[in-house]
């Protein structure tokens, strides 16, 4: 795979090449010169550099007289395998002799023929030769013209160039936009774009920012002694002094308390102003034409022994340097002080036995690279040239692109900055998103760039030209993006939901759009990406709990973690494809990472001025950086981290692309004879493989994509539902991994329990931690949403599909209650239950079952009880267990199933309590198990992973690992079957409970049932308000009183045009009404309802004792019912009307006893509950104990007064009076009233 990638770099650019070898840190190309002859071992003849010996070792020739027709060696071997050159298809002969040259020497600037015919008629514009140069001697090609760039020595490649009509041409020759003319920021290098502006009234600076003395300028605070000018006087970089803090981790500590790179540590250069960095270092071995002076100075060889002192110290002269010659040198030999020295020429060196001369390969013996590319090594020298696309430059080692300029494209706050890499020309695409913009890129082949709009939660797109824009994908949530120009796809990451997912370029967004996810498992917050597609990889760092890096196929197959330590926050990923080099920024260790593409051999540039990097890419031989903290993009040499230089400096740059043809080369898609229906990816190797969206399945072709109804397990975990279809699972049977599968991410969630309804494609959930129900479309791009928020432990749920109602098992009260699936409506349907743990419904046939664990206290066995989904009818199944839970029940409805977790057992019992079977034996104590399509699934804890086990009935069984806990499992066919709820929600107007043969209406808390389904509001006496959210009747007189007595808040709403309580009785509005939307109605009947005081007045009676209930309602005597049960407090008669159509228990939501006074239906709530209707559970108060802590202050207060002993004893009768009275009242202020009852007419005597 390496080598496909690196013979499409070499393409093109020699054919001589006859090794190719490539290093952990570069590639090195190395070539066996044609004409190199090795030297005869009998030989002691050596020649020179320039020279080649003949082949019978006597005589050495210049390399210029080979094939020139001449024999020059005495063996004629100069003249021999002359066609072997000639014999290339593109050597050129020259016409004098018959000397041939290797293709591409002809017409490089350089004679090569002896008669100089190779560079006759060279002058032929092309695409890399449009302007010649230095005296004819370099050529360059038509884009290198007037680019900023200097490339020609002459320098007349600048000459007569100027800036454009919509430019600013800076005093330096810089261009940028007009639009950063007098914008208040420097642009220009010079900064003349401010030169001559208008200047605002100054402002004082903000904070985090200083003035400039002298200039007035505001700059912030990190911009202070940074190495670069900001304020306009330059007062920012005078008198600059290192503070003593300690260096980071990569980082070394000079002299002056200035922190470099470790690595710059004894380099040859120096790094810290004052040095100190190649201090103390390890002597520079000299080379073998230099000599070493006692001072580790190294000079030439010639400067020594001839009588000048050119050593600081004079140790190159003296001593022996008037000895004799050396013998035994096969190269030159030297005096020195030292005796007889044999020496080398340049680009040679000395074999251990220091007599012999060896080439030094440069291309990997430097310290550093010598060139930025390709490094050709030869006989005593090398020679660079540069991969396609690219030429050498005149400095004879590095190498520019050829074709258009560069662009680097930076994300800044809503707009788009293209900067000019080699002319340093700006402009600005402006206020292209609504909100930050973060992450972009661009596809070149179309000209567009994409970027992500986080307000509108969606990924546009625009033309280079600005005329044509739109949206590719709505609806989502994206860090970072990245285009395959070769697959036509883009790819983002959502870090919130731990997605990787992928949507085809060539298509426009409309209401719904198809996106395929490429990875949803094992995934922790990934924030970055960047593709490979010429390898089909791609690669992405994970910022959560462990932070690293991982590689995988653009398929989401092979993925392999390469990097795990030694990473803080990697923010952005980024590809060096000539040095095959992978590069990251990050900004919690505020440096820079690179390694090979491996992961191996690491390195980090921790600089000064990588605060807080943010965005990075690399192209030709320079990285660029965006710091959020310094807010400005920089450069430096991609492999030393030098040469830093500030290209931008203001505002708030993020993320950051080059925008070149180079940098994504057209290639063969092998998606293009694929055939996919929906989506075709890459993967390694650069094949391709189709893929299906949500809720799609791939057919048995691997090209269509087909709805999926086919049966699937649901695998529930606490933050996490993963749909695994059946068809996957049963096919890899070999396989221990997970198979192919469908993730549905609940973040910050605690689901305790779930269940889904097929054709609404809803995951209906309970969350444990926050106390709601909520629901999950599958295949959706919209979040979860909240159905009921509840006061107390979900432990089982359970959908009705045929009626649309949810039921639910609670802990503390332990109830069965349910409610329809919009949460409208509302009502306990089985209470006192002692400890149930697993509810299972079965819609077609209208029954439920669930577990009972008993109570000691009450003496209660276990047992599985079975009932109609009305809550009638209930019988029990089977008592021989101890703790039965996870209920099953057949599709049939024939058979139950359970888990046991006395014994760990799977058992089984048809409906009747008959043929008893014990299916599985031997689980662990967290196992969880389903059952359906003849399949049993069950789980095993091993070694802190989850093993999830299945086989058919009486086959073999398989398992696959899972990292996350299961709390649940379930199966799951095309629902079918009907009862009597299907329809038209069986004709009642709020919930439909069905049963075999039947169905019964029954109405939320509030409404009473009459007719047959119609449920009717509770009305609101005389002279009081009815509260907007339906639930709650206050006086007249509270209304506008600046106190909030509805639980909504709508009695205090438009008060300045409220003109007073219509005189008459109102009706709460019906929850249907247009009035009170659905929404509100969900929620606002949860609300608590103002504590109330009842008056005296209110009551027709003379008796004015109030009387308290021992269930917290104070109540004055009314006119009430006789009732034959005598009530608790023997304080009224009440009649208990029981469990009738309109005032029951139920009413009440199970928590207290309904009656009706003087018509109108009251609860008496239990201790512990209040409201109208006892939903809510009473807040302990607080205001008793602040009074008796005054109390106790006033009396010490008294105590302390002695010398008015008797005065302050009259005042503490008097307060305590006074408190007794206070406390009176506020234990009735304390109480929540169901209503405030309004004052009735005085009868006439």
């Amino acid at each position: 795979m390496g080598w496909c990638i690196l013979k499409w770099l070499l393409l093109g650019i020699f054919t001589n090449f006859l090794i190719l070898s490539k290093s952990d840190s570069d590639v090195v190309v190395s070539t066996l010169d044609t004409w190199e002859v090795q030297q005869d071992s009998k030989s002691t003849l050596e020649c020179d550099r320039t020279s080649i010996l003949c082949k019978d070792g006597t005589e050495c020739v210049l390399f210029e007289y080979l094939c020139d027709g001449d024999e020059d060696c005495s063996d004629g071997s100069d003249e021999m395998d002359c066609s072997e050159v000639c014999d290339e298809p593109d050597a050129f002969k020259c016409l004098e002799g018959t000397n041939c040259i290797q293709g591409h020497l002809h017409c490089d600037g350089i004679a090569q023929c002896q008669d100089g015919s190779d560079e006759m008629n060279c002058f032929q514009e092309s695409d890399l030769c449009g302007f010649w140069c230095d005296n004819r001697q370099m050529c360059i090609p038509l884009d290198w013209i007037c680019d900023g760039s200097e490339d020609c020595n002459d320098k007349t490649d600048e000459l007569e160039c100027g800036c454009g009509s919509d430019d600013f041409t800076c005093d330096d020759g810089q261009c940028i936009s007009l639009a950063f003319r007098c914008d208040l920021k420097y642009d220009c290098r010079d900064k003349s774009d401010e030169h001559n502006c208008i200047k605002p009234k100054k402002v004082p600076c903000q904070p985090g920012e200083i003035m400039c003395p002298v200039s007035k300028e505001c700059i912030i605070n990190e911009w202070w002694c940074d190495d670069y000018i900001d304020c306009g006087d330059g007062m920012d970089e005078q008198n600059c002094k290192f503070s003593e803090i300690p260096c980071r981790g990569f980082q070394w500590t000079c002299s002056n308390f200035q922190c470099v790179p470790d690595f710059w540590r004894c380099d040859g250069l120096k790094d810290c102003k004052d040095g100190s960095d190649e201090m103390t270092c390890q002597s520079r071995r000299c080379k073998s034409f230099e000599f070493q002076c006692a001072t580790s100075e190294c000079i030439t060889m010639n400067l020594v022994c001839n009588g000048k002192s050119d050593c600081s110290d004079a140790s190159d002269e003296g001593g022996d340097c008037d000895s004799q010659e050396c013998t035994n040198c096969t190269n030159v030999c030297f005096k020195t002080p030292n005796g007889p020295q044999c020496g080398c020429a340049s680009g040679f060196k000395l074999t251990p036995d220091l007599d012999t001369c060896v080439d030094i390969d440069e291309c990997k013996e430097l310290a550093t690279r010598p060139c930025s590319q390709m490094c050709l090594n030869k006989n005593g020298t090398y020679s660079c040239n540069c991969y396609p696309h690219y030429l050498l430059k005149n400095d004879g080692s590095s190498c520019k692109v050829t074709g258009a300029e560069p662009v680097l494209l930076a994300s800044i706050h809503h707009d788009i900055l293209l900067y000019g890499l080699h002319s340093d020309k700006k402009d600005i695409i402006s206020a292209v998103a609504k909100n930050i913009m973060f992450p972009l890129d661009y596809d070149w082949k179309e000209q567009v760039i994409f970027w992500s709009d986080t307000y509108s939660k969606s990924i546009n797109w625009m033309k280079l030209n600005q005329y044509d824009k739109g949206m590719l994908i709505k609806g989502i949530q994206s860090d970072c993006i990245a285009v395959d120009w070769v697959g036509r796809n883009l790819y983002w990451t959502d870090g919130a939901a731990g997605h990787i997912l992928a949507v085809n370029l060539n298509s426009t967004w409309h209401e719904i759009k198809e996106h395929v996810v490429v990875i949803d498992t094992a995934i922790d917050q990934p924030l970055s990406l960047v593709l490979q597609p010429l390898n089909g990889l791609m690669y992405w760092a994970e910022i959560g709990s462990e932070p690293h890096i991982e590689r995988a196929g653009m398929d989401g197959t092979n993925r392999k973690v390469i990097i795990k330590h030694g990473l803080g926050w990697p923010t952005s990923l980024t590809l060096d494809l000539l040095d095959w080099k992978l590069f990251w920024a990050d900004g919690k260790l505020h440096c820079i990472g690179v390694s090979n593409l491996d992961g191996t051999r690491i390195k980090f540039f921790q600089l000064a001025y990588t605060q807080r990097p943010f965005g990075i890419t690399v192209f030709e031989d320079d990285m660029y950086w965006s710091d959020v903290e310094l807010r400005s993009i920089q450069k430096a040499d991609k492999r030393l981290g030098k040469n830093r230089t500030v290209l931008l400096k203001h505002d708030q740059p993020y993320n950051l692309k080059v925008m070149h043809e180079v940098l994504q080369p057209e290639t063969l898609n092998p998606c293009e004879k694929m055939g996919c229906s929906h989506f075709c990816l890459l993967g390694p190797g650069l094949k391709g493989s189709c893929h299906c969206g949500p809720e799609m399945l791939l057919a048995d072709d691997d090209l269509t994509c087909v709805k999926s109804d086919e049966p699937f397990l649901l695998m529930i975990s606490p933050t996490v539902i993963t749909q695994i279809y059946l068809k996957h699972l049963l096919q890899d049977k070999e396989s221990k991994v997970l198979p192919e599968h469908l993730v549905h991410q609940l973040t910050n969630k605690q689901v305790s329990s779930a269940d889904y309804a097929w054709k609404d494609k809803v995951v209906y959930f309970a969350d444990s931690h926050q106390g709601l129900i909520g629901q999950l479309v599958m295949g959706s791009n919209v979040s979860w949403q909240k159905i009921l928020q509840l006061d107390n432990e979900i432990i089982s749920l359970s959908v009705d599909w045929l009626g649309r109602n949810l039921y639910w098992i609670t802990s503390k009260p332990c109830v069965i209650e349910m409610a329809s699936v919009n949460g409208l409506y509302r009502l306990v349907l089985i209470e006192n239950l002692s400890h149930s743990t697993s509810l299972v419904l079965h819609p077609p046939l209208s029954i439920m079952c669930f577990s009972e664990w008993g109570s000691e206290d009450q003496g209660d066995s276990s047992k599985i009880e079975c009932s109609h989904m009305d809550g009638q009818k209930r019988k029990v199944v089977w008592k021989k267990c101890r703790f039965p839970t996870g209920l099953v029940i057949t599709e049939s409805g024939t058979r139950l199933y359970w888990i046991d977790l006395d014994n760990n057992a799977i058992d089984s019992v048809l409906l009747d309590g008959s043929e008893f079977q014990e299916v599985k034996v031997g689980l662990g104590v967290h196992s969880v198990f389903a059952y359906g399509e003849n399949v049993l699934f069950w789980t095993i804890v091993h070694n802190g992973y989850t093993q999830l086990w299945y086989n058919k009935m009486g086959k073999e069984q398989q398992w696959f690992e899972v990292e996350q806990k299961i709390i649940g499992l379930k199966v799951y066919n095309r629902q079918q079957g009907s009862n009597f709820c299907f329809e038209e929600n069986g004709g009642c107007s709020h919930l439909c409970l069905a049963y075999p043969g039947g169905r019964t209406c029954r109405c939320s808390a509030g409404y009473r049932l009459v007719n047959d389904g119609i449920c009717e509001a509770v009305e609101c006496p005389q002279q009081t308000w009815p509260c907007l959210d339906g639930f709650s009747c206050i006086l007249n007189e509270q209304v506008c009183d600046g106190e909030k007595h509805c639980g909504d808040g709508s009695d205090e709403m438009e008060c300045d045009v409220w003109k007073g309580p219509t005189q008459m009785s109102t009706v709460f509005p019906n929850i249907s009404t247009p009035e009170v939307s659905s929404q509100q109605m969900a929620t606002s009947r949860w609300f608590p309802v103002s504590p109330t005081t009842f008056r005296e007045s209110w009551f027709s009676h003379t008796d004015t004792t109030p009387v308290t209930s021992s269930y917290g309602v104070s109540l004055h005597h009314g006119t009430m019912t006789q009732s034959p049960v005598a009530n608790q407090t023997g304080d009224f008669n009440a009649t208990e009307i029981g469990r009738s159509g309109s005032c029951t228990a139920e009413l009440c939501n199970m928590h207290g006893k309904c009656y009706i006074v003087d018509g109108l239906m009251m609860c008496q709530c239990q201790e512990g509950y209040t409201g109208r209707f006892c939903e809510h559970q009473v807040v302990p108060e607080i205001s008793v104990p602040i009074i008796l802590g005054i109390l106790v202050v006033i009396l010490l207060v008294a105590v302390g007064a002695l010398i008015l002993k008797k005065i302050a004893g009259k005042r503490k009768a008097h307060a305590n009076l006074q408190l007794t009275a206070a406390e009176h009242r506020n234990q009735i202020m304390m109480n929540e009233a169901f209503v405030e009852v309004p004052e009735e007419p005085q009868a006439s005597s």
